[in-house]
């Protein structure tokens, strides 16, 4: 009996080579870990920035993650222990992490914060698990008019599946103020808090292929799946129209564009 394609398999296949990879090694190489740094990786998903950190620090044995799906750690566990690592997954809501105070001295997190319910609550937490001087470093997604393929890919769904389905491309864009969230931080406790806007040039050498896999590996799941197959076609075909120059023949490039966040506890 074949095993169904979860989410977070999707998701790991599809959207992480493109686009959180990318971003795990930028995040990584701003926030410079030490040796002997104990390391969170909140809202860690899949683990991608956990693997970039492993390879950073081979051997360490101080990293920690936490995500509050199940089947995301069930994908992230897997892929640290095919690759040898030693990771403390932990399975928790980023407004209640089951940690100690002053904790850890740096932590990561990539792509999250314009999700949490509490976002203030969030961030107050995870200062309360740094330790005194420790670092925080986010990156959070821009507004959809400086990000052509989130757009596209929200224009595409609203018009062949419905305004919600848009609304949870929007949501990944709904934190997009630098000003907004350096309040969020200064509010929570945190100083020394930067806010710079990132780009980076990303690409897929298939951008139909890209095209039907991320519109079926958000984090909201599915959003073609309740098409027939034609339809599945067209709004592929509709994807690829609203790239514009982000489509050069066959493959796909385009910026994508998040505010990089680093505080320090």
């Amino acid at each position: 009996m074949t095993q169904a394609i979860t989410f977070a398999d999707r998701y790991q296949t599809v959207l992480v080579p493109v686009i959180f990879e990318p971003w795990a090694k930028e995040l990584v190489r701003r926030a410079d870990p030490q040796a002997g740094d104990d390391i969170l990786d909140l809202a860690c998903g899949t683990g991608v920035v956990t693997r970039e950190l492993a390879k950073r620090l081979p051997g360490s044995r101080n990293l920690a993650a936490a995500d509050h799906s199940a089947e995301m750690l069930g994908v992230a566990r897997s892929l640290a222990k095919e690759a040898g690592l030693d990771v403390e997954w932990v399975e928790a809501d980023a407004a209640t992490l089951p940690f100690a105070d002053n904790r850890f001295n740096l932590a990561i997190c990539q792509q999250a914060l314009q999700f949490f319910p509490n976002k203030l609550a969030a961030l107050r937490e995870l200062r309360r698990v740094l330790k005194p001087g420790g670092r925080a470093v986010f990156c959070v997604q821009r507004e959809l008019d400086v990000n052509p393929m989130l757009k596209a890919q929200a224009a595409t769904l609203e018009a062949y599946v419905g305004a919600e389905a848009a609304t949870a491309v929007e949501a990944i864009c709904s934190l997009p103020d630098g000003t907004e969230i350096q309040m969020l931080f200064e509010k929570a406790g945190f100083r020394d808090i930067e806010v710079t806007s990132v780009t980076l040039d990303l690409q897929h050498p298939d951008a139909a292929v890209f095209a039907a896999g991320a519109m079926g590996g958000m984090h909201t799941g599915d959003k073609l799946s309740g098409l027939a197959d034609g339809d599945i076609d067209r709004a592929v075909e509709a994807f690829l129209d609203g790239l514009g120059d982000c489509l050069d023949g066959r493959s796909l490039r385009f910026p994508h564009v998040s505010n990089v966040i680093v505080a320090t506890a």
